[in-house]
């Protein structure tokens, strides 16, 4: 790259993304992998890289990118940020409210925005793939597909209490989860605190980022899913859980897993916002502090 590319921040619950315009651009899916990697030319990090295209079939392509440059995943949070940034940069003048239909990861996915795309909701399909797994460590899991890889871990089996499960050293424990061989293409690992009221607690190491990072999309959808269709399995703690589900992340946001609006589909809302670069850096470093 000759020049530096022209990008925004943006944060969908915490996760800090770099968001690219690449309707005139046309940067090559090599050029933007080498961008993540290596072009950002700040003090802190992004949880991935973002590029809107133009598209013959939808409102728009979706490509996301992993700080290692990996891609093909769906990202939750990152879709949203898309979302958002489709409401204010595509459309004129900006509605209030509305639907946007997108291609993400090779699948089709719609959303509906509200306050001008501060508030996007993402709708999945109800049939995830999930099965009942037994880790290594003897812990008992969830592997859940919905775009994503995620195994989700009932952190009562690890912790006695609150304060334990923002102590526990997640990154060691982790890390050889997202490695098994079980998961050819690697997997997220979600380690969840069951709170009252349909309320969770999720603290997710990502692969592709390397590290916890402040939420997670499609783990919340992915937490929320499992405890309400798994509720009373002896893999998770308290319930009986049931839609809509609000998970707590560790920026302090929270995402809403919520009924279903349609037969065979459930929803992932939450907030979207646009961040200068100051902006972003603080938000870095006080999910950092939440990390400790």
């Amino acid at each position: 790259m000759n020049k530096p590319l022209p990008y925004s921040f943006m944060h969908g619950a915490g996760n800090i993304f770099c968001v690219i315009d690449n309707r005139e651009l046309h940067l090559s899916i090599e050029t933007l992998s080498e961008f993540i990697v290596s072009g950002l030319t700040i003090d802190f990090k992004v949880d991935g890289l973002i590029a809107l295209c133009e598209s013959e079939t939808y409102d728009m392509e979706v490509d996301f990118f992993n700080p290692d440059g990996s891609f093909g995943a769906m990202c939750g949070n990152g879709a949203r940020c898309a979302v958002k940034y489709y409401v204010q940069y595509f459309l004129n003048p900006i509605p209030h409210y509305g639907d946007v239909f997108f291609s993400m990861a090779g699948t089709e996915y719609e959303a509906e925005y509200v306050d001008f795309g501060n508030h996007v909701t993402m709708y999945f399909p109800e049939t995830q793939s999930i099965s009942h797994i037994t880790l290594p460590n003897s812990l008992q899991a969830f592997y859940i597909e919905n775009g994503a890889d995620h195994v989700v871990i009932d952190a009562m089996q690890c912790v006695e209490n609150e304060e334990d499960f923002d102590r526990f050293d997640l990154h060691t424990f982790a890390e050889p989860i997202r490695h098994l061989a079980t998961f050819p293409r690697g997997a997220n690992v979600n380690l969840v605190f069951p709170k009252q009221e349909n309320r969770l607690r999720i603290r997710t190491f990502e692969r592709g980022v390397e590290r916890e990072t402040a939420a997670c999309g499609t783990g919340a959808l992915a937490v929320g899913y499992a405890y309400v269709s798994q509720s009373g399995s002896e893999a998770m703690s308290g319930g009986p859980y049931e839609y809509p589900i609000e998970i707590e992340v560790i920026s302090g946001e929270i995402l809403h897993v919520n009924a279903l609006r349609r037969d065979k589909m459930i929803s992932l809302s939450g907030p979207a916002e646009f961040l200068d670069e100051q902006e972003a850096q603080q938000l870095f470093l006080t999910n950092k502090k939440r990390m400790k």
